[in-house]
């Protein structure tokens, strides 16, 4: 099976994923203490079982027997504790700091004062016990690349390049790191035999270049871009080949208030949020396949009846901007929209409609490496901010992006209330119950972060009849097994 990406990662460590192509890549080869249906139900992954205390600061782990890494030594208990002190060794932020940023001894660790994470314990080769500083009632959700660590310290620093050390269906064959990355089947797999002996993972570029090569029989799937989305749901050429899943992603528009001072004005944001038909842009320009978020966390996580709904009203949009002392956009500062090439045919729309209300907004376009580097420097007077869950739980939004603490934080938003809520959320093990202080939460966001949501496409993709509808998952992961 050949697998079109548009770009492939300059590097792939396991133990410092950081960016969600690479992750799914090492998707393939790699398996975390959980996984996640195409449907986003958890599973068990390399645990079988977890148990919280009641206010969520102990985690007992019950680990599965059978598994055998792709270096041929069986898992156990020790390798969960030792990866986690791997990934936190790595330079930088990654998905695992993320996760572990609660454990016991991870300030320790990062600092390289210890080498050990003094909260967790190894009881036995099936069963580890987990203790964090603070509640943290979805540890086991995150996502954990399990590494054999014992291997890949021997092989020397670049051994991802040459090997794998997973317990996933598959295993690393050979890798032209950027352009072409080649794995085998597993036959030790736990879950027994895989679809197909090889895949290939092949970067195509952006725009048509992966449809092209879909359509010349080069890769048997593709994901669609934006731009390239309704010329692909239009020909019906493609119509057995497509397939779609909703995106467990959220996708704002960030305004910063600090370089446009008429952002912090919550009446400004409304009026400019209501000039946006979100749900003619789902059924025309997006062609029915998306969804219009009236929050920050996808409905599929959570059903909030406390937000407002995200309405198109040019009416009510004029009367806010007089009452905000901005008639029909005057006294606005000029101000710039940044996104990425793929999605400017998208923006012309938005900022066309705030231009024809008088709001002074013009359309930018940065390269991908560039505009990540400057948005992270909040750079921009406005900017497109998405975010990809990497588990089925609202806490992957809300505490990782908006917490004063959070290092992905858009806009650098602080609210000491909406903080109050996820410290006491995260120590509430019940789902059921968690939620409803999300719904609080999540309201405070709307009503107080100068962010404005936007329609969510679909994960678009082409796909060869070898490949089965549930391929792609909810969180832009691919279905391996």
């Amino acid at each position: 099976m050949r697998i079109g990406l548009k770009s492939l990662p300059a590097l792939l460590n396991p133990l410092s994923v950081s960016d969600l192509v690479a992750r799914q890549v090492l998707g393939s080869m790699y398996e975390s203490l959980t996984s996640v249906d195409p449907q986003g139900r958890i599973l068990p992954g390399l645990a079988t079982a977890w148990e919280a205390s009641e206010d969520a600061r102990r985690w007992r782990l019950t680990l599965r027997e059978g598994a055998t890494f792709h270096t041929g030594r069986p898992f156990a208990a020790r390798d969960v504790k030792r990866s986690f002190e791997a990934a936190l060794a790595t330079e930088g932020a990654n998905f695992a700091v993320l996760a572990l940023a609660k454990v016991r001894g991870f300030r320790e660790v990062r600092a390289k004062t210890a080498r050990e994470l003094s909260g967790v314990a190894v009881i036995d080769d099936r069963t580890l016990d987990v203790v964090c500083d603070e509640p943290c009632a979805v540890f086991p959700f995150a996502r954990f690349n399990i590494v054999d660590v014992d291997a890949v310290e021997k092989a020397g620093p670049d051994w991802f390049r040459t090997m794998s050390a997973g317990t996933g269906p598959y295993r690393l064959l050979r890798s032209n790191e950027g352009i072409r990355i080649d794995v085998e089947a597993n036959p030790a797999w736990r879950g027994g035999a895989v679809p197909f002996e090889r895949v290939s993972f092949l970067a195509t570029g952006i725009g048509n270049d992966g449809i092209t090569l879909f359509n010349d029989s080069q890769v048997d799937f593709t994901f669609v871009d934006t731009d390239a989305l309704r010329g692909v749901m239009d020909d019906p050429g493609f119509k057995r080949s497509l397939s779609n899943v909703p995106r467990m992603q959220m996708r704002v528009l960030a305004l910063d208030p600090r370089r446009v001072k008429a952002f912090a004005d919550l009446r400004v944001r409304r009026a400019m949020s209501l000039l946006i038909d979100r749900q003619a842009m789902a059924e025309r320009f997006f062609r029915g396949v998306a969804t219009v978020h009236n929050g920050v966390v996808p409905p599929a996580l959570l059903s909030n009846e406390r937000l407002e709904p995200l309405a198109y009203d040019p009416m009510l949009a004029k009367q806010l901007l007089e009452e905000a002392g901005y008639p029909e956009g005057r006294g606005i500062d000029p101000f710039t929209v940044a996104v990425v090439p793929e999605y400017r045919r998208e923006f012309v729309y938005y900022v066309s409609q705030w231009n024809n209300a008088g709001i002074p907004a013009k359309l930018a376009t940065s390269p991908r490496q560039e505009f990540i580097a400057r948005s992270r420097r909040r750079d921009y007077d406005a900017f497109l901010f998405g975010w990809t869950a990497t588990y089925p739980d609202p806490m992957n939004f809300l505490d990782e992006l908006f917490t004063s603490r959070s290092r992905f934080n858009p806009v650098g938003w602080t609210n000491a209330e909406f903080d109050g809520l996820i410290e006491r959320a995260m120590a509430i093990p019940d789902p059921d119950r968690r939620a409803e202080v999300y719904k609080d939460a999540e309201h405070i966001v709307m009503t107080d972060m100068p962010v404005i949501p936007l329609v969510v496409p679909d994960y678009v993709a082409l796909r060869g009849n070898v490949l089965s509808d549930n391929f792609i998952t909810p969180f832009g992961g691919l279905n391996f097994a």
